[in-house]
């Protein structure tokens, strides 16, 4: 016999024994066997996958002692929704998904997925633990008191925070949404929607995030790395610092203190700007609407990005310069418009007293054209 029909046999019987692994009926689950018996009901049960699935919901309430002021979140992947009311304790519903190798072994596993919530100083922590076997998804929702400021680990899944006190985030993805906060929301968010509206203030870093700011009572401060801004009813200062980003910043009518933004490589508006504001770009399109007169700074260098006005109705002073660049003025404006040249560049100044003066406007440009329309109303458009 030959070493091809040696090959030929050895090839049958593994062939055969495959079969037999994936074909044979199952050892009984309380059937003591030899060891090669149960290696291969593992091979035959890796081979079928975790075909069966089952869901469990148990819910549990969890008492906060007095001394306790906040609580701490670890749920890694846990889709979460947490909600502030006038409570005393923690009332909790966990909702698990796990898959099995049959009906039994997927709601075995499930029910080992298990939320911890216990007290540690003046923190309760929350933990949700795991079986090793299966895949498992949770979705977590917590009943809290109001009073209580909660505190997060990284999340990656939809999370969704109302009522409570405050709010810090170490690193947020994917879906993050806050609302009807009276204190402060700080988070760093990269990737995804984030959402915050009526909360007291906002410390916020984006990267790449589709941020939505509504109703925010006291100050804002934002650090924001692409993606997009849109944001209204501000009532506190603003400081903004934007790369690469498109910020829309509405209803700033009502803005108290000052709005500082720096803005590189974007696109940056404004509407209903009615306070003192300080605005630096770098290759940046702006276009400010200005509601209503106060001392405002326009700078936007080493750019051909065009800033583009709508002065305030009423008595203002405006200052503009334009480098190597021009300005677009409505006639009664276009008037006072002075042109000079030095050094081979084009140098355009408006200078003018409004209505007898007022608060000044303040625009620099280099290589970016000015255009300033008529004045917008109250809304700045």
């Amino acid at each position: 016999m030959g070493k091809r029909e040696l090959l030929l046999i050895l090839g049958f019987v593994i062939v055969g024994s495959l079969v037999y692994v994936l074909t044979a009926p199952q050892r009984d689950a309380g059937r003591e066997g030899f060891s090669l018996g149960r290696i291969i009901d593992e091979i035959r049960r890796e081979a079928r996958g975790r075909p069966a699935s089952a869901e469990i919901t148990t819910s549990d309430s969890h008492p906060v002692p007095a001394s306790v002021s906040e609580l701490r979140v670890n749920l890694g992947t846990t889709q979460i929704t947490i909600v502030g009311e006038k409570r005393e304790d923690i009332a909790s519903e966990l909702h698990v998904v796990s898959n099995g190798y049959d009906d039994a072994e997927a709601k075995s596993l499930a029910g080992q997925v298990a939320l911890t919530l216990e007290p540690a100083g003046p923190s309760m922590m929350a933990r949700i633990s795991y079986p090793r076997p299966g895949s498992q998804r949770a979705r977590l929702t917590l009943r809290v008191p109001s009073r209580l400021t909660v505190q997060f680990e990284p999340t990656q899944t939809r999370l969704e925070v109302s009522g409570v006190a405050a709010v810090d985030h170490k690193s947020a993805r994917g879906e993050t949404i806050f609302r009807q906060i009276p204190g402060r929301v700080t988070a760093t968010h990269r990737g995804g929607e984030l959402t915050v509206e009526d909360v007291g203030s906002v410390r916020l870093s984006t990267r790449g995030s589709d941020l939505r700011l509504m109703r925010v009572h006291g100050e804002v401060i934002l650090q924001v790395q692409a993606g997009e801004v849109r944001a209204a009813e501000l009532g506190g200062p603003v400081d903004l610092t934007a790369t690469d980003a498109e910020v829309t910043i509405e209803k700033l009518e009502k803005t108290r203190g000052p709005v500082r933004i720096a803005s590189v490589e974007g696109d940056l508006t404004l509407r209903g700007l009615a306070t003192e504001a300080r605005i630096d770009g770098r290759a940046t399109d702006m276009n400010i609407g200005i509601a209503k007169a106060a001392p405002i700074a326009i700078f936007n260098t080493d750019s051909a990005g065009r800033v583009q006005i709508t002065p305030p109705p009423g008595a203002f002073t405006i200052d503009a310069v334009a480098a190597d660049a021009r300005i677009v003025a409505p006639d009664d404006l276009r008037v006072h418009v002075a042109a000079s040249q030095a050094g081979g560049t084009h140098t355009e100044r408006l200078s003018a007293q409004i209505h007898g003066g007022g608060p000044t406007i303040t625009i620099r440009t280099t290589r970016g054209e000015i255009r300033i329309g008529p004045p917008g109303g109250a809304d700045g458009r």
